[in-house]
């Protein structure tokens, strides 16, 4: 097992850049994190495959740039809409299988909306986009997002009994504190269901910090995990502002180099 990083790191550095960055300190794993609709041409995805090859690097993920689109194009009432942007998604799906992906990381609907949505309508459409990713023999997952329907531990029940084996979860350790649970409090519930995990730490004061720098119990992670038969990947996300991300994903690469 290893530890890898995000590119979404180094937002707003050009993917291709963010993705040098990450192999350049090391790391032999990464999630992708699209920022625009021409990186998810066949031409830049291939460069971005070949990059990852030459460093003996696995990409374990694909996020989409459109998340905040989600909401209304893709999980909106409107057919119209939805059948103009689903496209969008194939096209990450595509790119995804292109990169030897497994995961496709999807935030989903708000969860305070103008028009309540029903959540039988949000499940058909996520259904839909599970479809779309077999397709393409990647596995397109639900992440816990704060503000969002998958806030709640109660939804992703409901959601999980909905979809039967057509539900998978990416696990976001900030966003489970964030959106007031305690991480192990979810981890729990879901340690079957989970496929990839955002790894970050925390303390009292601050629910987003390096890791390394926090006091998360990582061992507990991996123990819960490795008991759960968990097959998936690990990266690094944080956010570029307020730390020398390069810096700290070094001494976090290096924490973890130690504890595993």
């Amino acid at each position: 097992m290893n530890v890898g990083s995000s590119t979404s790191c180094f937002y707003p550095l050009e993917t291709e850049k963010a993705l040098g960055k990450v192999i350049d300190l090391g790391f032999k794993s990464a999630e992708i994190f699209f920022n625009t609709s021409s990186e998810l041409e066949p031409a830049f995805v291939k460069e971005m495959k070949k990059q990852a090859d030459d460093a003996d690097m696995r990409i374990l993920s694909v996020h989409p740039f459109s998340s905040a689109l989600e909401n209304t194009c893709i999980f909106g009432e409107y057919q119209r809409r939805y059948d103009d942007y689903i496209d969008l998604y194939k096209k990450h799906f595509q790119a995804a299988a292109m990169l030897g992906a497994d995961v496709v990381v999807i935030h989903g609907a708000i969860s305070r909306q103008k028009r309540d949505i029903p959540e039988e309508h949000y499940f058909e459409r996520f259904s839909s986009l599970v479809e779309l990713g077999r397709q393409e023999g990647i596995k397109v997952c639900q992440e816990n997002v704060v503000r969002f329907r998958s806030e709640s531990l109660e939804f992703l029940k409901r959601m999980r009994s909905a979809l039967g084996d057509g539900f998978n979860m990416v696990f976001d350790i900030k966003q489970a504190i964030r959106s007031g649970y305690d991480p192990f409090e979810v981890l729990e519930e879901m340690k079957n269901e989970i496929v990839h995990v955002h790894i970050s730490d925390n303390t009292p004061e601050c629910d987003c910090l390096p890791p390394g720098r926090g006091s998360f119990d990582y061992k507990r992670l991996f123990r819960t995990l490795n008991e759960a038969d968990y097959q998936g990947g690990y990266v690094i996300e944080i956010y570029s502002k307020g730390f020398d991300v390069e810096k700290e994903l070094a001494a976090s690469k290096q924490f973890f180099d130690n504890l595993l």
